[in-house]
């Protein structure tokens, strides 16, 4: 399967317990008592003369999932499984100073992750968590020598403090445990998945399940103490097919729901597969857009995958770690140094506010209630007036912001500022119809003989990128190829389908070229693996310029034999 088909998990947060509740009292929890006590312990840590830790923090992710997956008809994946994981931060030093942001040494030594024994056995879970401490303190130290040492032969302007004081948060929620069907599950995916034997176009195809819940668990030496549970589910439909001339087409329908039984009747996604077969058949058919420059809409799914790939990082509060040879003065990630400054219409405003479950009735993946610091979610106001006036912050301070606004989050690695649900708002909406009618007139003023209008976009995630055969370097800065590309024609409004473009010189400048949006945002919810879950809600938005070109690309042979269902 091609990794721009794999399912993407899409977590719904709710601190109610949606499925079978646990009792919330904590003493009564092996895990939860075998952390506080490791945690007191840990605490006197002291190798030789070396200073102790001055900051411990362990939080545990229980999570219980099941998978059921299906190609054209048949199960290839269905089962359940079932982690507890530690993620354990420690620092030495002081607030001032301390083994974190530095990149000079052997990694940053100061968090690590281990796998928790699943049973509640209360020496056995303070045994692995008192080896996981061992470990992270011993790296620790050496880190913060290395780091003093760099420090005294380099000379680094305004270094902010390495960690901010935060206010201890204690909430004692009930776990959720997960009951599934997995026969009517299994029975549900089939069928969808069999609708693709119907239409020989297609030449991959899957049907993805995945629901699940997690415990997590966070407590810290300043006090916090958090336990709580989510539940997961998503159901993600992926196809793919190839053009005449070898270009890859893909679609997708994904849908969410707070529990299984809420996901759409198998007759409604039915009737969805087969207008995405649909689709694709007319992509697969749709003359190449060789070059373009005038005025395009972003509208459907399309506009807040933009805002994401356009502005998302570049709000995120992250210190240039010490041991840097040079800093990055350009791209989106340079955001903090336009503080006050436009970067949008004066009709925009930007927030992000992590507290919403859902917007119009969709559950949003960005939810959370508490971050991974243990600090309440916080609404955070971004753009004002067009202008930028803050950014998403951890625990971790730049030279701009010192405090925490609640946005602390981590993947892979330690916690850090990340969008939660990232709206993006306009004071002056347009319905559908106006917006067409500006395209049109924009596209007649600049005398051409179409405008353009995209209805969706390829990710730039890690997890979706094309394998290595198709992959190449963008020229978009990191923008994802349009998808679903229409001229929509001045003389007379009718639309015709290309494909086989990309960006060109399309950046987070090009925002303050936005000429109106629209009254119809859309959500565009993403989970991957090794990032915190995000939603960013965004309406249809007009451009007065932008470039668009022809892929340059080796294309590879269509299959020399026809599909079996084809014959």
């Amino acid at each position: 399967m091609n990794p721009i088909l794999k399912s993407i998990v899409l977590s719904v947060c709710c601190c109610a317990a949606v499925i079978n509740a646990g009792a919330a009292d904590p003493a009564a929890d092996p895990l939860f008592k075998a952390l506080q006590d490791e945690m007191k312990r840990s605490m006197s840590l002291q190798l030789e003369e070396l200073a102790s830790p001055y900051f411990i923090q362990y939080a545990v992710d229980d999570t219980e999932i099941e998978r059921v997956t299906a190609s054209y008809g048949a199960l290839t994946t269905s089962g359940p499984s079932r982690s507890r994981t530690l993620q354990a931060q420690l620092r030495v030093g002081t607030m001032e100073l301390d083994n974190s942001n530095f990149v000079g040494g052997r990694g940053f030594g100061r968090r690590g992750s281990s796998e928790l024994p699943l049973d509640n056995d209360y020496l056995a879970l303070r045994q692995a968590i008192w080896r996981a401490t061992d470990g992270l303190y011993k790296g620790a130290v050496e880190m913060l020598t290395q780091k003093r040492a760099y420090l005294k032969d380099h000379t680094i302007e305004d270094r902010p403090h390495d960690f901010s004081k935060a206010t201890a948060t204690t909430a004692i929620l009930d776990t959720v445990t997960l009951s599934f069907d997995r026969k009517k599950w299994e029975d549900y995916v089939r069928q969808i998945s069999a609708q693709f034997s119907k239409h020989q176009h297609i030449q991959d195809s899957e049907v993805r399940l995945i629901a699940g819940v997690e415990n997590r668990y966070l407590v810290s030496s300043e006090g916090s103490r958090l336990r709580y549970g989510m539940a997961e589910v998503s159901l993600r439909i992926g196809a793919e097919t190839l053009a005449p001339d070898g270009e890859r087409m893909t679609d997708d329908l994904e849908y969410v729901a707070l529990t299984p039984e809420r996901l759409p009747p198998i007759s409604t996604v039915i009737a969805d597969v087969q207008r995405l077969a649909d689709r694709l058949t007319a992509a697969a058919k749709a003359p190449v857009l060789n070059d373009y420059s005038g005025p395009v809409l972003i509208e459907g799914l399309a506009s807040p995958l933009l805002f994401r790939q356009l502005l998302a990082r570049g709000i995120l509060g992250v210190p240039d770690p010490v041991g840097l040879a040079r800093r990055t003065t350009q791209g989106p990630e340079d955001l903090e140094k336009r503080l006050g400054k436009r970067i949008l219409p004066t009709t925009f405003t930007v927030y992000d506010d992590p507290r919403p479950q859902e917007f119009h009735g969709t559950p949003l993946a960005g939810h959370y209630l508490y971050d991974d610091e243990g600090l309440p979610a916080q609404r955070v106001e971004i753009v004002v007036g067009g202008k930028l006036q803050g950014m998403l912050m951890s625990r971790t301070p730049t030279k701009r912001f010192s405090q925490s606004n609640g946005h602390g989050r981590r993947g892979s690695d330690q916690a850090r500022a990340a969008v939660g649900n990232l709206f993006i708002e306009t004071s002056a909406p347009k319905s559908a119809a106006d917006l067409k009618k500006a395209l049109l007139k924009a596209a007649d003023d600049e005398g051409l003989e179409y405008g353009i209008r995209i209805e969706g976009l390829q990710s730039r995630d890690a997890s979706d990128s094309p394998p290595a055969r198709s992959r190449r370097v963008g020229s978009g800065r990191g923008v994802g190829d349009p998808v679903r590309v229409y001229k929509v024609y001045v003389a007379d409004g009718r639309e015709e389908l290309v494909r086989g473009c990309e960006f060109r010189g399309l950046d987070e400048r090009s925002m303050r070229r936005i000429l109106a949006a629209g009254n119809t945002p859309a959500i565009d919810n993403r989970v991957i693996s090794s990032t915190p879950s995000s939603s960013v809600i965004a309406p249809a938005v007009l451009f007065e310029e932008i470039e668009l070109t022809k892929i340059d690309r080796e294309s590879e042979r269509k299959p020399l034999l026809p599909s079996p269902q084809s014959r």
